[in-house]
């Protein structure tokens, strides 16, 4: 049986910040019309926090063992310009500087210079055009109905935090809210994200394995004849590491 070929492809830190790491990967794409194609970030944390995410994650996995990421963005470049350039998610920890979450659906901008610290980083090269994708990122900020937003946060953060007998969301079939929006903004342009997994069940890890695994089906699927990317680094494994 042939297997499609993937484009994906470890690409290890040279002395360089995550923005900078980021935007060599964009770069190495090598894309011959960028402007078929969105982009969404991966990160993995080596923290409490974002490794209870990670185990959280784990019985999406067929070894069982913890995922690489914890959290996940929509990465907005216009022509490569990276010192516009900007992330677009919904953070369990909300921001103090930003207005009443409810009012914006949970969402952030964050310009990519602030990218915190990760260890684990990888970007995806999504093949659905990225204005198409943007314009329903800002129907999606003013659409609380159709998706609260805050409501999948307070369980993720419960669980996070280990308050009273909260669970795994994803044993109630909460998705990761980040996740849960990408899933939803790519599906309305005919692009499943994460192939053969219930949507409620949205994940940075799903995505992964997504890209990894699901090239075949991409190939079968998309008109366009385009099939994701990914560049990854990984320099966190299990421990933990608060520092």
């Amino acid at each position: 049986m042939s297997r499609t070929k993937s484009d994906i492809e470890k690409l290890e830190r040279d002395k360089e910040t995550n923005a900078q790491w980021l935007k060599r990967a964009y770069n190495s794409f090598v894309l011959d019309d960028v402007n078929h194609w969105s982009f969404v970030v991966l990160a993995g944390g080596k923290d409490i926090a974002s490794f209870r995410i990670r185990v959280a994650q784990s019985h999406l996995r067929g070894d069982m063992l913890p995922s690489f990421w914890s959290d996940c963005a929509l990465l907005k470049v216009v022509k490569g310009n990276f010192s516009t350039a900007k992330f677009y998610n919904l953070p369990l920890f909300q921001p103090a500087f930003e207005s009443y979450a409810p009012a914006r659906n949970g969402l952030v901008e964050l310009s990519v210079n602030k990218l915190p610290d990760y260890p684990n980083l990888a970007l995806l090269a999504i093949p659905v055009e990225q204005h198409k994708i943007l314009k329903l990122l800002n129907e999606y900020k003013m659409s609380r109905v159709s998706y609260d937003a805050v409501e999948n946060i307070l369980p993720w953060l419960a669980f996070v935090w280990g308050a009273g007998n909260a669970a795994n969301p994803l044993v109630q079939q909460i998705g990761f809210p980040s996740a849960m929006m990408l899933n939803q903004l790519f599906s309305a342009n005919n692009f499943d994200l994460a192939p053969g997994v219930n949507a409620n069940l949205s994940t940075p890890e799903t995505f992964w394995s997504g890209v990894k695994y699901w090239q075949d089906y991409y190939s079968k699927t998309q008109q366009n004849g385009l099939l994701p990317k990914a560049r990854y680094v990984i320099d966190h494994m299990y421990d933990i590491d608060e520092h």
